[in-house]
């Protein structure tokens, strides 16, 4: 019972992300020169660019009375209030109150929180600290979204799904020959297959036993939430190889979740532009129709409490090994709180 009892809390505190890491928030092609306003890992935030187009992260409050911020102006590297035009730098340090004067000394006193960014890799991410005197570590991409050998597709939704279910959903390669039989190329392989796992550096890797390449038979984690899956696809579907898929999926709120999928192949030259091509002609409506199975089937499991009801098996083993290590590293940052 205790142990259950542990369980249920470490759920609880992960319903809205493992913090002290860093996150995908938005598709960088979206942001433009206003500001955003945004909701991740349970917060309101606002998204700005500066002039040298640098993304910056703020929680989406004035520090005056309240308001949102994603109402305001951007005025070079000032994001100003809309209400009384509080005007805040790229740090969240707020220069100038200009009900009171530039001279006025409280206007140091003011600032907002902020959260390191980066755009890098088609997305802007950012990193959700929450521990004192703990800077955050080092942003590491995916490598294939910076190579030149690779080229691909952001597609962003959003489910009301929390993201520990699209988590557990990735880790479990087994239900690809059931809920995707009638996609474009998982309908092939076997229906019933041993299942193993082995931990990594910064995650896991749950695969099947026998067989490989045939369906989504495998797929890599990396903490906090972010999966690469690789899917056979036939010649007809053009140079490349097999689709390779970068998932992450970033905490809205307790209820919903944003979820990039970046559909990539490894293409150069003039089979760059024809997987362009097959993509936009066929490949991506493809997709599509995988992404929307996968969406009406977590959004039946309506949320979290669905764990309460749940009866695992054997092929479940990606499931419970990951769900355990998030539990273990959220652990690892209590430990260093205390």
């Amino acid at each position: 019972m205790l142990q259950e009892r542990s369980r249920h809390e470490a759920r609880d505190a992960l319903t809205l992300g493992l913090r002290n890491y860093w996150y995908p928030t938005f598709r960088s092609s979206d942001l433009g020169t206003a500001p955003v306003g945004i909701k991740r890992l349970g917060e309101d935030l606002v998204l700005w660019r500066d002039a040298d187009g640098r993304p910056h992260l703020f929680r989406d409050a004035c520090a005056h009375r309240g308001a949102r911020l994603s109402l305001g102006q951007v005025h070079g590297d000032i994001l100003q209030c809309w209400y009384h035009g509080w005007q805040y730098d790229v740090t969240g340090q707020c220069k100038l109150i200009p009900t009171e004067g530039e001279s006025f000394a409280g206007t140091q006193r003011m600032r907002v929180r902020s959260y390191p960014t980066e755009d890098r890799g088609g997305l802007i991410w950012a990193y959700f600290g929450d521990m004192a005197n703990v800077p955050s570590s080092p942003l590491r991409v995916p490598e294939e979204l910076e190579s030149r050998d690779w080229h691909g597709f952001i597609l962003a939704v959003t489910w009301h799904v929390n993201w520990l279910l699209y988590v557990d959903n990735l880790a479990d390669p087994m239900h690809g020959p059931y809920l995707h039989a009638r996609s474009y190329t998982l309908s092939r392989g076997a229906l019933h297959d041993r299942m193993r796992v082995v931990e990594t550096e910064d995650g896991l890797v749950s695969e099947r036993v026998n067989q490989k390449l045939v369906n989504f038979d495998g797929a890599e984690f990396h903490l906090p939430n972010w999966f690469r899956v690789d899917i056979p696809y036939p010649r007809s579907a053009g140079p490349g190889g097999p689709l390779h898929i970068v998932v992450a999926a970033t905490p809205i709120d307790e209820a919903s979740s944003v979820i990039y999928f970046i559909r990539m192949r490894r293409v150069t030259g003039w089979r760059r532009a024809l997987w362009r091509l097959t993509w936009r002609l066929y490949l991506e409506r493809a997709a599509w129709n995988v992404i929307e199975q996968d969406r009406i089937i977590l959004e039946s499991q309506r949320g979290l409490s669905s764990r309460e009801r749940e009866h695992l098996v054997g092929s479940d083993v990606g499931v419970t090994h990951v769900r355990r290590l998030l539990e273990r590293k959220l652990a690892e940052q209590r430990a260093l709180e205390e």
